[in-house]
């Protein structure tokens, strides 16, 4: 069991909601869901119980926030163990997510490894939520990320490094390609990777949800984009990418449908410590502000890939 996730519960517990238990612990409200899922299957009866808008703990379910509390107490009790993160290091470790990697994997290998051959770059890919929770905790000297709606929290900063708009996509000749509005989309079934059609950044959902349209059916998580795209072009699912180079060898036989109405833009930031000093050195930065310029252009309606 994660001793995040019982912080989770104890948070819950407290403030009675995911989102805001989600915010009390400085993460996403899907990682507040996932850590309740996680530790619900460790036990044969509920948790928690719903009422209303608020989440209930059942007598399991506060004895073992309870428990939780006295085991935060007592590790907080050793003190806080220092992070060392030094800017001259010879490893320099990112969490990404995927289309991040994909956009800033370039700069950061020429920015961190060309000027000293010494140097290694280790990067690993997850959501947002996972990846800035493993950043306060110490794995990352960084993360690139969408920067979760009213995220905001006191241990943290971020550098806004461009903005994405994300299209809905589908095969050639699917029965939809010729739609122009979410309206049309209805009771089609969508694709999404692992767990980001729940994620802080669900711009298909709020798209929906900000018109008044039923919630989208998501039938299918893959692995990654590259799967994703796969299976979007081979059968009559659709999905949301945020960015064309996800698309891979797929790319040809997709197209971007032309809607009316927009998904919503985020932005992508970089992450850091706000107390463990500079961790991008400048040559880092410089690069990646190169590469991601050409990201952070506005976009008209953009024609279809293919």
């Amino acid at each position: 069991m994660y001793l995040r996730y019982l912080q989770y519960l104890q948070a819950v517990v407290e403030h009675g909601s995911f989102a805001q238990a989600a915010h009390a612990c400085g993460v996403s409200q899907p990682a507040v869901s996932h850590g309740m899922k996680v530790l619900q299957s460790q036990w044969n009866e509920p948790l928690l119980l719903r009422e209303g808008r608020r989440y209930i703990p059942t007598p399991l379910g506060r004895k073992l926030a309870l428990q939780a509390a006295h085991l935060h107490a007592q590790m907080s009790a050793l003190g806080p163990q220092p992070i060392a993160v030094q800017p001259d290091t010879t490893v320099l470790r990112v969490g990404l997510t995927a289309s991040a990697a994909l956009v800033c994997g370039p700069a950061l290998y020429s920015g961190w490894c060309q000027p000293d051959r010494s140097r290694t770059l280790e990067m690993a890919t997850g959501h947002e939520g996972e990846l800035l929770a493993a950043l306060l905790q110490g794995q990352w000297h960084a993360v690139i990320a969408p920067r979760p709606r009213h995220f905001d929290h006191p241990d943290l900063t971020v550098q806004e490094l461009y903005r994405l708009n994300p299209q809905i996509y589908a095969r050639k000749r699917h029965p939809l390609a010729a739609a122009n509005s979410l309206a049309q989309l209805q009771g089609a079934d969508w694709a999404c990777v692992g767990s980001a059609v729940s994620g802080p950044v669900d711009v298909l959902a709020e798209a929906h949800q900000v018109r008044g349209l039923p919630p989208p059916r998501t039938v299918v998580r893959c692995a990654d984009f590259a799967s994703m795209a796969q299976l979007v072009a081979q059968t009559d699912l659709l999905a949301v990418v945020p960015h064309p180079s996800l698309l891979g060898s797929a790319a040809g036989q997709l197209r971007a449908l032309r809607l009316n109405e927009s998904l919503p833009l985020y932005s992508m930031g970089l992450f850091t410590l706000r107390h463990s000093g500079p961790t991008m050195p400048a040559s880092v930065l410089a690069a990646l502000r190169s590469v991601t310029k050409a990201h952070d252009e506005p976009r008209d309606d953009p024609p279809p890939v293919g």
